[in-house]
């Protein structure tokens, strides 16, 4: 067992981590979690002798333990795993693997004596095959991870930490991450990650240790707590109070800004509906329900195969993303490292790419050149208005967080502004500070008159922000509620299909 007892680190004034106690039991997956600044990597640190701590001790197995460095708590049986690869990324594989701790006279035997026992290591834990003899550089982000994990794993730890795992990686990269956790801990391995995103710790965590501003404020069974409880920990405050209030919502004095008759295509049955400018339109249902069809048909990735839409009163054919854009409809994806964003481009030009494209655009000159100065001005504006830190619009968008990234996308659609925005899981895999401020935002959009639809897989938060909430279930639009008159279990239950269909 790995323990700390009244741990506290202290950075000149600043009070990292105060009075901390954990155990964390053997053959388990313990989170800590916790918004940025509360402490979280620093006990992780501390765990593996990256960080000192100003008072306090260590106990493995019982007995009080000192790691000065990560190399004496690699001896003792913990490795740590940071959130920056630390690959060579001209050498091999194999050779990260074994580097640093490798014989002093390596023959050819001993060198394929070596790969054999990293292949082995690789297939008994279920790693997809990966060739380890490449440099790492030609290989994915995800397997560059593989690499990482059999690297500290090839130095015989029992106990194993990462440093927020999935930080960098996209949405389908994250999958295989939490799977190589749940192989670790079933192959009797402890392993203890750092992570903001509470749909990760729910997914594989056995046990959750939250922080917040340095203290300890829950240490409990994953399987004894649930989101609003966890998230209140993190926060200070109740799931209620995490949701801005709704100033507009729906109206019945007022006409419907989208207007579906019968709209339908592959995979979606016909759909009837209006959503009103001013609303929120939570969008609820399992992956494959429909739920995400309905969005990519109002935002021209989806031809209808069937069915009118109108669009403030007329009738469009949205059958482009750039048409829907031209009706006045902006489409966010899920991915947004994918397919909302270009990584290697500035900030600033992530933002303004629409505006500048748009006809009769503002920040370009009628002569075709574009107006640098007014560019800056606005995107400095709008960088601020949304909060994305850091704030240097020269900074590339891989740069930043998953939670600023996902501002950036939005800051886009304010600065190029659109009357509705469809926006598919818009808050998945961002941390809960950056949740809160985006779910602000979207609210200040609605208040504003704009038509937003909100399609998530997240229940609570659809609950939480929606005017009304429409669910999705094989296809078919099976119920619709107004705010108040659903909870999360009758959500469930609909669009699981455990409970009779309600007429929309």
């Amino acid at each position: 067992m790995l323990s700390v007892r009244d741990l506290s680190v202290r950075f000149g004034a600043v009070q990292a981590l105060k009075g901390v106690s954990v155990d964390i039991e053997p053959g388990t997956i313990h989170a800590l979690a916790g918004e940025n600044g509360s402490g979280k990597s620093t006990l992780l640190k501390v765990l593996g002798g990256a960080q000192q701590p100003t008072s306090g001790e260590v106990r493995l197995n019982g007995e009080r333990v000192v790691f000065s460095d990560p190399a004496k708590a690699s001896r003792a049986g913990v490795g740590l795993i940071f959130q920056e690869l630390s690959l060579f990324p001209t050498l091999s594989g194999y050779a990260n693997i074994f580097i640093g701790h490798e014989p002093s006279r390596l023959g050819l035997m001993r060198l394929r004596q070596l790969a054999a026992e990293a292949d082995a290591l690789r297939e008994r834990l279920g790693f997809p095959a990966v060739d380890l003899s490449r440099p790492v550089a030609q290989l994915t982000v995800a397997e560059q991870q593989i690499v990482e994990i059999l690297k500290c794993l090839s130095r015989s730890p029992r106990i194993i930490l990462f440093d927020e795992p999935t930080a960098s990686l996209t949405q389908k990269e994250v999958r295989p991450v939490l799977d190589t956790m749940r192989r670790l801990r079933d192959n009797g391995y402890t392993v203890i990650f750092v992570s903001h995103y509470l749909e990760e710790v729910f997914a594989v965590a056995d046990r959750v240790t939250v922080l917040r501003d340095g203290q300890m404020t829950m240490d409990e069974q994953i399987a004894n707590v649930d989101n609003e409880k966890v998230l209140a920990a993190m926060l200070g405050r109740t799931l209620t109070d995490f949701f801005p209030a709704a100033a507009g919502g729906t109206d019945a004095s007022r006409k419907a800004f989208l207007r579906l008759d019968g709209i339908t295509c592959p995979g979606l049955e016909p759909v009837d509906l209006e959503i009103q400018a001013g609303e929120i339109l939570g969008v609820a249902g399992a992956v494959g329900s429909g739920s995400a069809l309905l969005g990519e048909v109002l935002g021209g990735l989806r031809r209808p195969t069937g069915g009118r839409l109108q669009v403030a009163g007329e009738e469009t054919r949205l059958n482009s993303a750039a048409r829907a854009l031209k009706a006045g409809i902006a489409y966010v994806p899920e991915d947004r490292r994918t397919e909302a964003l270009l990584q290697d481009l500035s900030s600033a030009t992530n933002i303004s790419l629409p505006l500048i494209a748009a006809p009769d655009s503002p920040l370009v000159h009628r002569s075709g050149f574009l107006r640098r100065h007014r560019e800056r001005e606005l995107i400095e504006h709008e960088m601020a208005h949304m909060g994305v830190r850091p704030g240097d619009p020269s900074l590339p968008a891989r740069n930043l967080s998953g939670g600023n990234q996902q501002k950036l996308v939005l800051g886009r659609w304010f600065l190029y502004d659109r009357p509705c925005l469809i926006l598919n899981n818009p808050t998945k895999g961002i941390d809960i500070g950056s949740k809160a401020e985006i779910y602000q935002h979207i609210r200040d959009l609605a208040d504003s008159g704009h038509c937003i639809v909100f399609i998530s897989n997240y229940n609570p938060e659809l609950l939480g922000i929606s005017d009304r909430i429409v669910v999705f279930r094989e296809g078919r639009l099976v119920a619709m509620h107004n705010r108040g008159e659903a909870d999360e279990n009758l959500l469930l239950d609909q669009t699981m299909g455990d409970a009779s269909v309600v007429d929309a």
